[in-house]
């Protein structure tokens, strides 16, 4: 998530800058076999295709270590089921958890993780677990990664290792489990405020930091697909970039108004035919810009969600639930950025006006 008045590039706020490796690889880029638990299913591009889901992030909390340090079981089961209600073809959701939170007491953690799998699981619902966040908001800050946790002798938070527990306890704990979609190892990172190349010993650092990560998931076993959650300012350089440690393809394809649509369909078209070139799986794990205006929000999900459905893009979209969180609610619970309100469902639990337009598609 994020935003500037450059629709086309996003930076650390919303508003200013809108043995199973190859195994698993490859079976995800064809029409392999994927064990998932005791079962086994076919993948193929077009399973990835269907997926008609959303991001989630429950209502009490204002950062993803509020979120799981107050993990309430209870509202996350009310919240999911309204999904279910209002949207019945929905089938998955993108999760984001907190490494803060698992630091504090790791047990407790991988107890909650599992309960809130069991709750998908309970609406019909797989799971893609955000292991990591790297999008920060001057509004509303989610919390997360900094560059202090990867940028080599920056900062002394840094330890060898560090994050290897968290991924052994979750992508080892569960790296069999037929609940688990994907694994989104970092939700768009590489979100600076300038290129790229004015910074290259950071992204450098960074990149590092990812492939570590992926190959830690592969260590550990997981095999369900690893994917990154790629910054939609970054376009085909930025899906080129991860696309390395990326099983599945993942992308942020933000319509922000009044962005030449000429030039998002281009983009589309753009992803669409590098996932053919490289022969992986193409999905959608954020879409569907905001607005405090129910009927121009509307507007925005209708063109998006055409053009994905066009392409045989798959999705989930941002965001099920009014949330605490930054751009997840109206402006009475709390600080709006630029992209306004993303919900779908409102704080009451009522479905938000001409929001189950989700259901044409």
């Amino acid at each position: 998530m994020g935003s500037s008045n450059d629709p086309t590039r996003r930076d650390m706020s919303r508003r200013d800058f809108v043995k199973t490796a190859a195994t698993a690889a490859a079976s995800m880029a064809g029409a392999g076999r994927v064990s998932a638990g005791s079962t086994e299913k076919e993948v193929t591009a077009m399973d990835y295709a269907k997926i008609r889901g959303f991001n989630y992030q429950p209502s009490y909390g204002t950062s993803g270590f509020e979120l799981w340090q107050k993990f309430d079981a209870k509202t996350i089961d009310v919240e999911l089921g309204r999904g279910k209600k209002y949207f019945p073809k929905m089938d998955a959701i993108r999760l984001w958890l907190s490494w803060d939170s698992f630091k504090r007491d790791p047990g407790r953690f991988a107890r909650d993780f599992d309960e809130a799998l069991k709750i998908a699981d309970k609406h019909g619902l797989k799971v893609m677990p955000v292991l990591f966040n790297r999008w920060h908001d001057k509004e509303l800050d989610y919390g997360g990664t900094y560059i202090d946790h990867f940028l080599p002798g920056v900062s002394w938070v840094q330890q060898k290792d560090m994050f290897r527990p968290y991924v052994e306890a979750l992508a080892g704990g569960h790296a069999k489990d037929a609940r688990v979609l994907a694994w989104d190892l970092c939700n768009e990172p590489f979100a600076y405020g300038c290129p790229p190349s004015k910074i290259p010993e950071i992204e450098k650092a960074e990149f590092a930091w990812l492939e570590g990560l992926y190959k830690t998931c592969k260590q550990v076993g997981a095999q369900a697909p690893v994917t990154v959650g790629i910054h939609p300012g970054h376009r085909i350089p930025g899906i080129q970039r991860i696309e390395p440690i990326s099983d599945l393809l993942s992308i942020h394809p933000y319509y922000v108004p009044p962005a030449d649509k000429a030039g998002y369909e281009r983009s589309l078209d753009d992803y669409a035919a590098f996932a053919k070139k490289v022969n992986k799986p193409l999905l959608a794990t954020e879409t569907c810009w905001g607005s405090l205006d129910d009927a121009k929000r509307v507007e925005i999900i209708r063109y998006t969600l055409t053009q994905l459905k066009k392409r045989e893009i798959g999705w989930l979209v941002y965001l099920l639930h009014h949330s605490l969180i930054a751009d997840a609610h109206r402006a009475e619970y709390g600080p709006v950025g630029g992209p306004g309100n993303l919900s779908f469902i409102e704080a009451d639990g009522s479905l938000r006006p001409g929001h189950g337009i989700f259901n044409e598609f």
